[in-house]
């Protein structure tokens, strides 16, 4: 099975080719403003590099959030456009899953543990999720929630946890510098880690499209977790 992964959900724009469980390629650039601009050049990349065209793609996967507004409605418009153009499904992948997964598959995470993928949600929130972990996958403890930091670790409480996601560095502070939050039993891991991966995705969608998930272009959306806000002004 050959997938088509696409990742826009933060500052990562990316694309990546997996065939049988395994990245054949990835092309991916780090920077907030260039989603639109560049996510057709790096996924006709990515098919070059490969010798593949649409034809060859037996689904596209996309990271479906939560993350940014505009990077998420255009990876999914992307994701529509070739889905209506092959006739190919499309699956949709949570980000926050995908984060995860790219954190255990990274091998360090200790088994059994927890993972929180964390992400930048503005106006002092983080998009997060727990995940439980063991040797046979992963599994969320939580739902996915919008809360401020100081809630995560209050909540996380005693648990030893891997932290993975662009969150991670506010975290990080605010576990040091609260007295009463010291306690917290986290580790971070490596910038690379952290970062949102195309590959992911379309590793965790072939998965997918494998037990037989797929999603309807035509009614889905991305995931938001929270309504849109404009600044006044």
């Amino acid at each position: 099975m050959t997938i088509l992964g696409i990742e826009t959900a933060t500052s990562v724009c990316g694309a990546a080719i997996v065939h049988n469980g395994r990245v054949i390629q990835e092309c991916f650039l780090d920077h907030p403003y260039l989603h639109a601009e560049k996510l057709i050049t790096l996924i006709n990349e990515a098919l070059l590099r490969t010798r593949l065209g649409l034809r060859d793609i037996d689904g596209v996967a996309v990271s479906i959030g939560p993350g940014s507004f505009t990077g998420l409605r255009i990876g999914l418009s992307v994701a529509k456009g070739l889905v209506y153009g092959t006739g190919k499904p499309l699956i949709a992948v949570s980000t926050l899953h995908a984060l995860a997964k790219k954190t255990v598959d990274a091998g360090v995470v200790k088994l059994p543990g927890f993972v929180l993928a964390a992400l930048d949600a503005r106006r002092e929130e983080v998009f997060c999720q727990l995940y439980s972990v063991n040797d046979v996958g992963i599994e969320p403890e939580w739902e996915e929630r919008n809360m401020t930091v100081n809630d995560i670790l209050i909540e996380l409480g005693p648990r030893a946890v891997t932290v993975t996601g662009n969150a991670s560095a506010r975290i990080s502070k605010a576990r040091n510098g609260g007295f009463r939050l010291r306690k917290a039993n986290i580790e971070f891991v490596s910038s690379d880690i952290a970062k949102c991966s195309a590959a992911t995705v379309a590793l965790t969608g072939e998965g997918f499209l494998a037990q037989g998930k797929s999603d309807d272009p035509v009614t889905l959306e991305p995931h938001y977790l929270k309504d849109f806000f404009t600044k006044a002004g």
